[in-house]
């Protein structure tokens, strides 16, 4: 950490007389160091930032020369010193000058030089010594003000709500604000809601850039916003921060901690939060299967509030991000995703309550009357038939209790579905989709229309059919349909 020229002067066991301040904030330039030269040009000897000291040994004096002479030996020298970015030049008095001379102090204002006067008492070493002790000073200073940041952080990263106290304690470290956006643009967390939209901007900034650590300034704050990657280098979110003034080494390192230990914590929750959905999502199929028992009995391990009876089954259509991204936590709700839908069995007095969330969201939802954990099974087939009403989209497969429509699809395709058959099957599927057409089911498939023909004779002889009229068609082809909405149809790549 570096001393400013101002500091410098501010020391009073120096004794140092400022005699020209230099241009505009010329005196908060920092020091890197202070070093003595008596060369006229001293350029291969100095550089940026440093302070110059010297008793000008070898400046002439006003009566060893021409005025016009000397006036521009000190215009070279001082020129010299202001090429080199020495930030001020300290002059030695008492050896060969009685006082700081007057064409220099002309030069220093002509070029905004900041010059100061060291008493004939005042070792050069003195002011080097005051330098080097300031910036150690300045270090450990920075040191403890690192660690103790540092220590509030992970002191944060212990406390029950992770993300809520890194983030404030990251705003608090920096005197400024802080905001964790999720990886889909949420803002999970916040602490100045005035900050929310310049937030959203920088980071859409960011992106943009494609760094994993940027900066931004404008007229009213300057900004970071860092990358959070979990373990695995899986991008996790966001963290903004911002303060009003420069964003100084202790914010900027703060701000790489906290994105650090968040990446951490998100990365861990992200790891738990998706066996969670996978053990939610299998206990709601049992749900809508009938076997309430077991949902009640493990609810309280995988939802905060398990409603109970009587009890109302929700449907809701959307993408997985808005899916995810559904409050459900704090209110008595059991909830999972099966199929690309998010089933809520919550208690019928929520049912408002969520309508409300899911219109703003922009999501479709299809409610059955209320019921009992074991009268799940047919609330299913209402929920999407008021879903029907509200959205096109729905499947008609989604209308049928899956068990009895898997067994009809198995029935209907007897031994195609057998182990070994994955290719007839595939072909089948082609085919019928093409409505008969060998040319466009062979294009589907990547093999010559004769191969397509040669495993529709095959599947012809084991299914039992001397031809394929359009009754047995639809049926083959709604069977297929049934398979492939549960994802247990090969694909074409299987041909």
């Amino acid at each position: 950490m570096a001393v400013t020229v101002q500091e410098l002067l501010g020391i009073r066991s120096l004794g140092l007389l400022l005699r020209f301040e230099g241009s505009d904030n010329a005196l908060d330039a920092q020091i890197h160091w202070v070093h003595q030269s008596e060369l006229i040009d001293s350029t291969l000897f100095t550089e940026p930032g440093e302070v110059l000291m010297t008793t000008g040994s070898r400046l002439p004096r006003p009566d060893e020369t021409s005025a016009e002479e000397l006036a521009e030996v000190y215009r070279q020298y001082v020129q010299r010193l202001c090429d080199s970015s020495v930030v001020a030049l300290g002059f030695g008095v008492g050896d060969r000058h009685d006082q700081v001379p007057d064409e220099l102090l002309r030069s220093a204002h002509r070029y905004g030089l900041p010059v100061f006067e060291i008493p004939w008492e005042l070792p050069f070493s003195a002011v080097i010594k005051a330098v080097s002790k300031s910036r150690s000073d300045a270090e450990h200073a920075y040191l403890r003000r690192t660690n103790t940041a540092q220590r509030r952080l992970i002191a944060a990263a212990g406390r029950p709500n992770v993300a809520q106290s890194v983030v404030s304690s990251t705003a608090q470290t920096i005197g400024g604000w802080a905001v964790l956006v999720d990886h889909n643009g949420r803002m999970v967390v916040h602490t100045h809601t005035d900050q929310l939209s310049r937030a959203a901007q920088a980071v859409r900034q960011h992106m943009a850039s494609g760094k994993t650590v940027s900066f931004a300034d404008d007229e009213r704050a300057h900004l970071c916003v860092h990358t959070i990657t979990g373990s695995e280098d899986q991008m996790r979110g966001f963290l903004v921060a911002g303060t009003p003034g420069d964003l100084d080494p202790l914010a900027i390192s703060t701000c790489l901690l906290a994105s650090n230990l968040l990446g951490i914590f998100l990365s861990l929750t992200g790891r738990l939060e998706t066996a969670l959905s996978e053990m939610r999502s299998s206990l709601i199929a049992e749900a809508l299967a009938g076997n309430a028992d077991l949902v009640q009995r493990a609810g309280k391990s995988v939802w905060p509030k398990t409603p109970h009876d009587p009890v109302q089954l929700g449907c809701v259509e959307g993408t997985e991000a808005q899916l995810d991204a559904l409050r459900l936590a704090d209110i008595p709700a059991a909830w999972g995703q099966l199929d690309g839908r998010l089933w809520i069995v919550t208690r019928p007095q929520m049912q408002a309550r969520l309508a409300a969330q899911i219109d703003e969201d922009g999501l479709r939802m299809g409610w059955a009357p209320p019921c009992s954990w074991r009268e799940l099974g047919e609330a299913r087939r209402l929920a999407l038939g008021d879903l029907l009403r509200h959205d096109a989209g729905v499947n008609l497969v989604d209308l049928l209790p899956r068990q009895e429509a898997e067994a009809f699809a198995r029935t209907k395709l007897g031994p195609i579905v057998d182990p070994g058959n994955e290719e007839l099957l595939t072909t089948l599927a082609a085919w019928l989709d093409a409505d008969g057409s060998l040319d466009i089911a062979a294009a589907a498939l990547g093999v010559h229309r004769h191969t397509v023909s040669r495993r529709m004779r095959r599947i012809c002889e084991l299914l039992g059919l001397g031809s394929v009229d359009h009754s047995v068609r639809h049926d083959l082809w709604f069977a297929c349909q049934v398979l492939a909405h549960h994802g247990e149809l090969p694909t074409a790549t299987t041909a």
